[in-house]
């Protein structure tokens, strides 16, 4: 039986174009949390972008999974697990940027910043539709935990940046302008599954629903997989369930699927 649902945001809970959470999405959430079905939202999204662009538009949810399951809270804002990228890594990135100076973002827990910004940067926080982030010198990130890098970069470039980093792995999501990269044992599905852990749940026991690449791995992992009907084609090839589109009502039907496959035959 289905207990608590990870919802990526953008493209999910949020339409890309309108940058609104339906209605329906947002009292189908609300009813299936009074039958006792834990919501969580399951992103690469910083908890200061969530907050600062109001992306989740005051939806109330048990949970938070944020930074690609890096940085997880509860319903209060506490701090449920985490997960920060090895200092070792931090370092070489910095001198793969002194190489060959490129844009890279940096999230710490509370804190976003990137050492410049160029038309690519710009660009792509446009994409996303959020705000670009201060500059900053990096090498404070060699002394407070990093959770993600983001450089911003064409994929041959990551790919070269990612060879020099073997404890990490990259999470390809911004269309070829970025890539995420967090712990090579961080994903959303770690994060989530140390979310069930602290709640008591398995694997088994959840449902996630996504639309991008990121959300992929998370789909295939979960007891049970949905993407979203405007979803990238193969998040809709692996998931068990496709779902409508943001603005068609898409999580409302996600959520009533699970409300039915949770009820007893007959």
């Amino acid at each position: 039986m289905i207990k608590a649902v990870f919802f990526d945001i953008d493209g999910t809970l949020r339409d890309f174009q309108t940058g609104i959470i339906p209605e329906s999405a947002r009292r189908a959430v609300e009813e299936a949390q009074g039958e006792g079905i834990l919501c969580f939202a399951a992103t690469g999204r910083h908890l200061l972008e969530i907050e600062e662009e109001n992306l989740l538009e005051g939806l109330s949810l048990d949970g938070l999974v944020t930074l690609n399951g890096q940085y997880c809270l509860d319903r209060e804002g506490r701090l449920l697990c985490h997960n920060p990228i090895p200092v070792s890594q931090v370092q070489r990135m910095l001198e793969l940027i002194e190489e060959r100076p490129f844009p890279c973002l940096f999230m710490e827990a509370r804190a976003m910043y990137i050492n410049f910004v160029n038309s690519q940067v710009i660009k792509a926080q446009e994409g996303i539709g959020t705000a670009v982030p201060p500059v900053e010198d990096l090498r404070r990130g060699l002394e407070r935990p990093v959770y993600q890098m983001v450089p911003y970069a064409g994929p041959e470039e990551c790919d070269r940046i990612l060879q020099e980093l073997p404890g990490c792995q990259g999470l390809r999501w911004h269309d070829g302008l970025a890539i995420d990269i967090v712990p090579a044992d961080g994903s959303k599905e770690s994060g989530i599954a140390r979310v069930l852990s602290a709640y008591g749940l398995t694997r088994e026991e959840c449902a996630a629903v996504g639309d991008g690449y990121n959300d992929l791995s998370m789909i295939q992992w979960a007891g049970l997989g949905i993407a979203m009907g405007n979803g990238k084609p193969e998040v809709r090839q692996a998931a068990d369930y496709v779902t409508g589109t943001v603005m068609e009502d898409g999580i409302r039907q996600a959520l009533e699927y699970i409300k039915s496959i949770r009820r007893p035959a007959g």
